[in-house]
């Protein structure tokens, strides 16, 4: 086997028709235990379970197959909350998280696609793919199910209240926006989303594209450029409009697109981070007359450098004088007001694209949590004003080593879960995060979608009221659509029901 085939094999392959449109309605019969008001439910995709618990102990069933025997559980009680998984009747202990203290406990249980999010009491945690997808090659049978098993049970007391909503944000796509390929092609291996401009009536995405390869997964990154009239339907032209430069030049091994603007002169430009791998070089322009080129690269690249690695970014022209563009990267910190050392994001001015200046309150985007999803890296990649609000949409990264059980072959399973979040602010400084984060997740259905398990790289374009939000899943990019009027409704209560309330 080469190669080129060795990593095809890997990373996986782009298909599947998949959808997520089922109704709330379509619950299953309750299942109620007299007097102690346990339920159990049949959920047909992403949901939010708010429930009130009185008793000595409990078991949250979160996912579960309704086929054969597996389920992933939170079993509560005073000193401690566990994730399990029990498989055919065997138990594994997934994650230990902190003891939530006496009952009454207020339980939230949040699913969005392949992650998943708990509150009890004061105590929280997170986990991706429970089932452990991770650690078997069957295409379904791990991965999350849909529709899925829901519901608790007690040991002496009761369910008090319980209500579970049904998150329809964003339905999945049925296949990607655009694929990799042909092989041979500079992007053979994988399709990086980048900066979007919309020129002459039609709309230029500058993507960055790769050649199977062992550093980071792929080899030589480039940018390629594709365009569309109607943000659905693309044409991928067939060769980089932007190439790496020489082996002794400040971008050797890969340049990745970022973002996208109109130069004050009017020229295309498009700005990238470069790499010598496996370092990161810092940020470079180029400018062109016409979207498809060709591209000439400023003579004072790399126009800003991070002290530490610095890498994903957005770039939005505004109409202030004073700070005529704004580029918002996702710059390393080794030592964060908050949280562990890792990415956090940064904001820089300019009037020309060349000359930069800091925001005085550098880093400006933290982590929405300390121990949860997004607790290690955020990288800051789309940002869009809507009305009073910047819309942000981010990357979120934390790690968790799986138990040695579910290890395949004895070999280590992945400790990176990256997926994309959402935030908003009026200022830039002070954010407030979606309440259901994360808000774009991998769909966590079957192995054949090109989504079904890692997403990052978001980035939004407005159109007649809707937001097109491309990003990349596994090796593709996909698109999600939302309207503005839903994007803007957030829930911030958190709702626990009513005494034996039913959905």
């Amino acid at each position: 086997m080469n190669r080129r085939e060795y990593c095809k094999l890997t990373l996986g392959s782009a298909a599947a028709l998949l959808t997520n449109s089922s109704s709330i309605s379509m619950f299953s019969q309750e299942v109620r235990s007299e007097g102690a008001g346990e339920f159990a439910r049949i959920v047909p995709g992403n949901y939010r379970l708010a429930a009130r618990v009185h008793a000595g102990s409990a078991i949250v069933t979160f996912s579960g197959q309704t086929k054969w025997p597996i389920e992933a559980l939170l079993e509560i009680s005073e000193g401690k909350v566990q994730i399990v998984r029990v498989a055919e009747g065997q138990r594994t202990v997934l994650k230990d998280g902190s003891g939530p203290g006496a009952s009454p406990w207020h339980i939230r249980v949040l699913k969005q696609g392949n992650f998943f999010r708990y509150w009890v009491n004061s105590a929280t945690g997170w986990i991706r793919e429970p089932l452990a997808a991770w650690a078997s090659d069957d295409l379904v049978r791990y991965c999350e199910p849909s529709p899925s098993n829901v519901g608790i049970s007690v040991t002496k007391g009761e369910v008090t209240s319980w209500d579970v909503q049904e998150l329809t944000w964003l339905p999945y796509p049925a296949s990607p926006a655009m694929a990799p390929g042909p092989d041979g092609t500079f992007r053979e291996n994988q399709l990086l989303a980048g900066g979007v401009i919309q020129h002459a009536g039609k709309y230029y995405m500058y993507f960055t594209g790769d050649r199977f390869g062992c550093e980071d997964g792929a080899s030589v990154p480039e940018i390629g450029v594709a365009h569309s009239v109607d943000l659905e339907n693309w044409t991928i032209e067939p060769e980089p409009v932007l190439r790496v430069g020489a082996a002794d030049s400040w971008e050797p091994t890969g340049i990745y697109s970022s973002g996208a603007t109109i130069a004050p002169d009017g020229r295309i430009a498009v700005m990238y981070a470069a790499q010598s791998y496996p370092r990161w070089n810092g940020f470079g322009v180029a400018f062109a007359d016409n979207p498809l080129g060709p591209f000439e690269k400023s003579a004072n690249n790399p126009v800003y450098k991070h002290p530490e690695a610095a890498h994903e970014f957005d770039l939005v022209r505004t109409e202030d004088p004073e700070r005529r563009y704004i580029l918002f990267y996702a710059g390393f910190t080794p030592a964060p007001s908050r949280g562990p050392a890792g990415d956090r994001g940064y904001i820089l001015y300019s009037n020309d694209l060349v000359h930069w200046k800091a925001h005085e309150n550098n880093p400006v985007f933290h982590p929405e949590t300390i121990d949860n999803w997004d607790a290690i890296h955020v990288r800051p990649r789309s940002l869009t004003k809507i009305g009073e609000w910047w819309y942000l949409w981010y990357e979120g990264a934390n790690h968790w080593q799986p138990p040695a059980a579910l290890h395949v072959n004895g070999v280590e399973t992945p400790t990176w879960w990256d997926t994309v979040g959402l935030a908003r602010s009026r200022d830039l400084v002070n954010w407030e995060y979606y309440p259901n984060n994360p808000a774009l997740p991998g769909t966590g259905i079957s192995k054949t979608r090109f989504d079904n398990s890692w997403v990052g790289w978001p980035r939004m374009v407005v159109k007649d009221g809707v937001g097109f939000v491309f990003y990349t899943g596994g090796r593709s990019i996909g698109l999600r659509k939302i309207r503005l009027t839903e994007l803007v409704k957030w829930n911030q209560k958190h709702d626990y029901g009513h005494p034996q309330q039913r959905v």
